[in-house]
């Protein structure tokens, strides 16, 4: 049984097992699920004098860009042609499209001159904007379009996080590298388990002193062991716990902070991941308030994928 008063996610992963486009195919939506990539945008010389575009032919694409993700590279544009970048070597961008109510931001993206790959022009950081004029050399180009829609309705998201921590409750493990701060009463007199493996190290451990004053466990007065299932914190060779001030002064007076998880989304076990894919699905089938979720229950094959991993001490 592992003793603590509380158990509070300190940071959360900065991704998710399953992306949006893994998410779509499993619950077979295509890309009219989320925003339709824009058409084409109008283009011609600007007029403007000498510029940095080399002399050579050059199209543009636009994609809408949502709190979800970016849509594939939009309908291209007619090609426009710089002969003499020493008078008329710049190019105006119009028409650009502007997007539904869920598009934050929009991206352009230019061919090199005479290339066939767009890349990264510019973004634009509004949905109103409609012109942009293009003096931008072909070295300074980013990062290739995205040949994928990865926008959807926010819901998809919410889905994926509610899974995703569905599933870490029901092993006791943490799939994606995440920081928890548990706080106990007092330091016991033998080894403090920590809830959630694998444990990947110790942030730190603060406690209040006798004299009720907060201090910082060094990290050489402990050590960790991660091979244990749950993983374990206990005093170092020859050490001892400190004394803490009393449990009735001070609410939980030692505070552990550490971080754990498989890694990344390519880190976490394939029986896993697809157990997380199987409970999206029964979220998003039964996601309706008037569906008969009570009588829908988790299919089997989600907890004989998981069992091999579910950590059993900690549910004793």
């Amino acid at each position: 049984m592992i003793f603590f008063d509380s158990l509070n996610i300190y940071t959360e992963p900065s991704t998710e097992p399953i992306t949006i486009a893994e998410a779509k195919r499993h619950l077979r939506l295509d890309d009219s699920d989320g925003e339709p990539a824009p058409t084409a945008p109008t283009v011609a010389l600007a007029g403007g004098g000498a510029g940095n575009l080399d002399n050579a032919v050059y199209s543009y694409k636009v994609t809408f860009v949502t709190s979800d993700g970016e849509t594939e590279g939009g309908t291209a544009s007619d090609n426009v042609t710089v002969s003499d970048n020493s008078s008329d070597g710049q190019v105006s961008i119009t028409d650009i499209p502007v997007g539904g109510s869920a598009v934050t931001s929009r991206k352009i993206y230019r061919t090199e001159g005479g290339g066939s790959t767009y890349k990264l022009l510019a973004t634009i950081l509004d949905n109103t904007t409609t012109s942009y004029t293009d003096n931008i050399a072909d070295g300074s180009l980013g990062a290739s379009a995205p040949t994928s829609n990865t926008t959807v309705d926010p819901e998809i998201n919410l889905l994926i996080k509610a899974a995703r921590k569905h599933v870490e409750q029901y092993l006791g493990r943490a799939l994606i590298t995440q920081s928890w701060k548990m706080k106990l009463p007092y330091f016991r007199d033998w080894a403090i388990e920590l809830p959630y493996s694998p444990v990947q190290s110790i942030t730190s451990i603060k406690y209040y002193d006798t004299e009720n004053v907060q201090q910082t466990l060094n990290s050489s007065l402990y050590q960790l062991d991660s091979d244990s299932e749950p993983a374990r914190i206990q005093p170092a060779q020859g050490e001892s716990w400190p004394s803490a001030i009393a449990y009735s002064d001070t609410f939980s007076p030692v505070e552990i902070i550490y971080v754990a998880g498989y890694g990344s989304a390519s880190d976490v076990p394939e029986g896993i991941k697809y157990a997380t894919m199987i409970m999206l699905a029964h979220l998003y089938e039964n996601r309706e308030r008037t569906s008969p979720m009570a009588q829908n229950h988790v299919p089997f094959t989600f907890e004989s994928l998981l069992s091999p991993f579910r950590n059993w001490d900690r549910h004793e």
